[in-house]
């Protein structure tokens, strides 16, 4: 459960925390560069107090006479901008439900109280507004008191916040226009509140879900939105249903050690959001190992309600100001994810961030003890098994059968219950080991080894070249007697082809998701056993490239083989391929050169291409020599002179830009597409291949095209036969015969074969 409103009985200690003098607050956190490497403190944007005065939002469930229906509040808070440039993005950061006015003999905290007795949560914030800004944002954290108060009636709950967020962001809106400013900063073409992302601790981390919700929909004109993402820190749900996800991006920092959400509910955000139809932004989670909650606000004292006892884990616990620091750092990469127009630049974020499904799962990132469950959007995954309800333990998502070899395996709902309530539900453990945000999952075990989970892939989805690995979100069950006490779990995934070949890789030793959990197995008069440690279903992950002599184009079945240990038992949440969000292949970085301008304007079209690269905005705040107008216009000029190579970089270029911002470029780059796949060019075939067949699904265009590439990549090729069934023999005959034409006459080229036909002195090797 979560324990904030318990906080009212330490309001007294609490309220030693009071304002001090408006004035610059000193960020004691290093932030994270692009390359994930502290900065200096010395070049930190200070965080400024601010205070725009008094004001009175409206409580509607209160009659026009009564006293409750206009509640006084003040508006102030923290920021931190940028001192030159702009207009950046907007981040606004919420604080959680902690104390705020003194209470009375009743328990309550009497609204309005005066501003040095009134605890100022929002400053708890400024070390975060001072590094966001220093990466190119400007943050404000604002006093959010009074949407929390019981102390002037109790109103709908968000009511007041959205009211409070817009008189602020409004101030902020005219103060970058150039009209008053009362924030204490320079703000005059600052801020472009147009891109804005909304930052939540604890419960206000459930008002930005709610937030961001509300709108993406409502379809209410306002100066600022609607969100683009939202970041929850140590997450706490009381309102707020997850079900249903976020329409934007998402991440989630569950703090393993929390004494405040104890059971670190706000996972449930989490797995709601992989649960929604049609999902189309991603979500990442990551457990923080040894922090705590209340840690990640530098004005609160430790957690109020511990609970810690018997996890050896949380001793000692994160020192603070590294926790502080892992967030900054985190911060400003899932920042980059969401406002940075360079693929290159949002990959290596996400690399940092723990999302790089391409690679196997890491317990350390920022250079603390954490792990991070990736949950890719829908185009981005395929899913094998999402346990919900026992049906989906017989046939997979994908539509086909689903086996247990060898293996029992049973379904566990979401939520809490007890072997009481549920006596079914026993081997679920839900009374006994906490898993954070409850999730449905499977228990999978196993008395012997050889046995196995068996997924068949039907045509048409049986393409693993498509996808950057398998993923298993699993944990090991400490109180099955199957486990030995201590030791890791293992297995093997395995892939068949359709000729009967198989593959199989087994797990790396001491995977991270599969390790014993920390904790003790304690006795209990009412359970039998408590574990006292928690249990995060991580992923376990195998990339593509591993599963090596088999015809990844062609899999009749992907298995779990639980080879490696004599017993076991798991808890599975989700079984799917995955690939990653943004292409793999990096973009140039480096300045142009002024004889490399001097090319492009003398007609060089290779310059043109380099200098349309280089020229890519690189990242949030857009580096000098990034700029996306630039880009396009010498990725315009390259493409109408016919320049191959270009073409098909625009076209990259054009549709990760459509993923991430617009289309406004997309149709003229897949003009530009198609004339490279009339010159033979491999890259711009593959891509052309992908898009005719799987957005605009005119199957025996694809199917020509792949069929162009039989003789110079025969495994490629194979990948038309995944929608052969879309198409009539006749169809297919017409298709095999215009490549068989096309190749007599012509052959497919590479990079290097333009490159040398241009002869421009910038061709690089």
């Amino acid at each position: 459960m979560h324990w904030t409103r318990l906080c009212w009985i330490v309001a007294a200690f609490i309220a030693l925390l009071a304002l001090a003098a408006c004035s610059p607050i000193q960020s004691t956190v290093a932030p994270s560069l692009g390359d994930g490497k502290p900065q200096s403190n010395g070049n930190l944007p200070p965080a400024v107090e601010y205070n725009l005065g008094d004001a009175v939002v409206i409580q509607a469930r209160f009659p026009a006479d009564s006293r409750f229906r206009e509640m006084p509040v003040r508006l102030n808070g923290v920021i931190a901008a940028p001192a030159v440039g702009g207009p950046y993005p907007v981040v606004l950061i919420l604080h959680g439900t902690h104390p705020r006015c003194p209470v009375d003999e009743m328990g309550i905290d009497r609204w309005p109280c005066d501003p040095e007795v009134e605890q100022p949560n929002y400053r708890g914030f400024g070390y975060l507004t001072s590094a966001l800004a220093a990466q190119g944002y400007v943050a404000l954290a604002i006093n959010a008191n009074a949407e929390d108060t019981f102390g002037f009636g109790e109103a709908t709950p968000g009511e007041r916040l959205e009211q409070l967020i817009t008189l602020h962001l409004d101030a902020l809106a005219t103060a970058s226009a150039g009209g008053d400013n009362n924030f204490g900063v320079e703000l005059a073409g600052r801020a472009d509140l147009s891109k804005l992302a909304i930052f939540g601790h604890s419960r206000g981390a459930e008002r930005a879900v709610a937030l961001a919700r509300k709108w993406a929909t409502d379809g209410e004109t306002r100066s600022y939105g609607p969100a683009d993402g939202v970041l929850l820190i140590a997450p706490a749900i009381i309102f707020v249903d997850p079900a249903g996800g976020v329409p934007v991006p998402m991440a989630l920092i569950n703090a393993a050690c929390d004494g405040d959400v104890r059971d670190q509910h706000g996972q449930a955000f989490f797995e709601a959001a992989r649960l929604a139809p049609d999902q189309k932004a991603w979500t990442i989670s990551v457990w923080l190992e040894r922090a705590n909650h209340n840690h990640f606000n530098d004005t609160l004292p430790g957690d109020p309600f511990g609970g810690l006892e018997g996890r050896p884990d949380c001793e000692p616990l994160l020192d603070a100001d590294a926790q502080r620091a892992f967030l900054a750092a985190y911060a400003s990469d899932f920042l980059t994810t969401i406002f940075s127009p360079d693929p290159a630049q949002v990959r290596a974020a996400l690399e940092r961030m723990g999302g790089d499904v391409a690679s196997l799962a890491t317990d350390v990132l920022y250079g603390e003890a954490a792990q991070a469950a990736w949950l890719a959007d829908a185009r981005h995954r395929l899913p094998l098994l999402t346990p919900t309800g026992k049906e989906s333990l017989t046939s997979s998502p994908v539509g086909g059968a689903m086996t247990a070899d060898g293996v029992t395996i049973f379904f566990c709902p979401d939520g809490y219950y007890t072997p009481f309530t549920n006596p079914e539900l026993a081997d679920c453990r839900r009374a006994q080991v906490t898993a954070p945000g409850q999730p449905a999952h499977a228990v999978v075990s196993w008395a012997a080894p050889g046995g196995a989970l068996r997924f068949e892939l039907p045509v048409g989805v049986d393409n693993l070249l498509f996808f950057d690995a398998i993923s298993v979100r699993t944990a090991v069950d400490p109180l099955s007697p199957l486990n030995a006490v201590g030791a890791p779990q293992a297995f093997s995934i395995q892939v068949t082809d359709r000729s009967g070949v198989t593959a199989s890789v087994a797990v790396r030793p001491d995977e991270p998701a599969l390790r014993y959990p920390a904790g003790e197995a304690q006795p209990d008069d009412l359970f039998g056993e408590l574990f006292t440690g928690r249990l995060p279903l991580m992923p376990v992950r195998v990339p593509i490239s591993a599963f090596e002599g088999v015809n990844l184009a062609s899999i009749a079945e992907v298995a779990l083989v639980f080879d490696q240990t004599e017993s076991g038992s798991l808890f599975i949440a989700d079984v799917e391929m995955v690939r990653a969000p943004v292409s793999p292949r990096p973009t140039l970085s480096d300045p142009p050169s002024a004889e490399l301008i001097a090319g492009a304007e003398a007609g060089d079209v290779e310059a043109m291409r380099q200098l349309a690269n280089l020229y890519r905005p690189t990242d949030a705040l857009g580096v000098q020599y990034g700029n996306l107008e630039q880009a396009v216009f010498w990725y315009r000029q390259a493409c109408a002179a016919g320049y191959a190579n270009a073409q098909v970089d625009f076209y990259d270029f054009a549709r990760s830009h459509a993923e991430r911002h617009s289309d406004e470029f997309l149709d003229e780059a897949v003009a530009c597409l198609e004339d490279a796949i009339e010159q033979g060019h491999r890259e711009a075939i593959i891509a052309g291949a992908f898009r005719t067949a799987f957005i605009e699904q005119d199957y025996q265009t694809a199917f020509f095209l792949y069929a162009l590439l039989e003789e110079s990549d025969p495994e490629l090729a194979v990948q038309r036969r995944t929608f052969a069934d879309q198409l009539t023999a006749a169809e297919i005959d017409a298709a095999n015969q215009a490549a068989s034409t096309w190749r007599a006459e012509n052959r497919v080229k590479t990079y290097n074969d333009f490159f040398v036909e241009v002869n421009s002195p910038f061709r690089q090797p």
